[in-house]
């Protein structure tokens, strides 16, 4: 099979390395999703790789990544390689992609994750304390990996106390990735951008830069 060539940004070349825990954080645009999506499908051609995508609450398969992964196969000229099914993908060496929400786990159920090789957690900022410990422990195979993406909402929420607070885990990587490190950020989103800027600059740095969320007072 010929050697696959694909283009990231500059930010996120250190989440290729070695690292159990990988994070990438950011705004809107910064190309987060589309690239650990693109890692997923790359991994799973590479050798036989068993990953589930993760978000807090999946009412659906339509809440998932599934849609994304598959545009990344399109992409990729990978479509005889893949056989897209319902609530999974498979790949013709025994990789396979599922999709859960860790709402429907407990102690018990989440065990059947203990053989996967790699865990992605899409919307990070909304993990809760108990989902994050209940999944890390779980995530045990050997150079087994916990992927992250999210954007910051509170500096109290789960995950960025595991990676940006005191007692980060050694074997951890963490890239910040905004809209302005996308060497392919869209015209049309630039407008969105420029307009939200324009109109509230405080909600714009959160929804566009990667800041936490600033809650005015007397909101609710």
């Amino acid at each position: 099979m010929s050697v696959l060539s694909v283009e990231i940004p500059e930010k996120l070349g250190p989440l290729l390395g070695r690292g159990r825990y990988k994070g990438a954080f950011g705004g809107r645009g910064g190309t987060k999703s589309h690239f650990f999506a693109e890692q997923v499908v790359l991994r799973c051609l590479e050798q036989p790789t068993k990953v589930v995508c993760i978000r807090e609450i999946q009412d659906s398969i339509k809440d998932s990544v599934k849609a994304l992964i598959e545009q990344k196969i399109v992409k990729l000229g990978l479509g005889a390689f893949f056989d897209v099914l319902g609530p999974e993908i498979r790949g013709r060496n025994g990789s396979l992609v599922v999709f859960r929400g860790m709402q429907r786990f407990n102690s018990e159920n989440i065990k059947s994750l203990e053989g996967f090789d790699i865990a992605w957690v899409e919307e990070a900022q909304t993990l809760s304390d108990i989902s994050l410990r209940l999944l890390r422990p779980t995530i045990r195979k050997e150079n087994s990996e916990l992927w992250f993406s999210w954007n910051p909402r509170h500096d109290t929420d789960p995950v960025d106390k595991l990676f940006r607070g005191p007692g980060k885990p050694s074997d951890a990587i963490l890239a910040e990735v905004n809209w302005n490190d996308n060497p392919w950020f869209p015209d049309v989103l630039k407008r969105e951008k420029d307009e939200d800027y324009a109109r509230d600059p405080e909600m714009a740095d959160h929804v566009w830069g990667g800041n936490y969320e600033i809650v005015s007072e007397g909101a609710y």
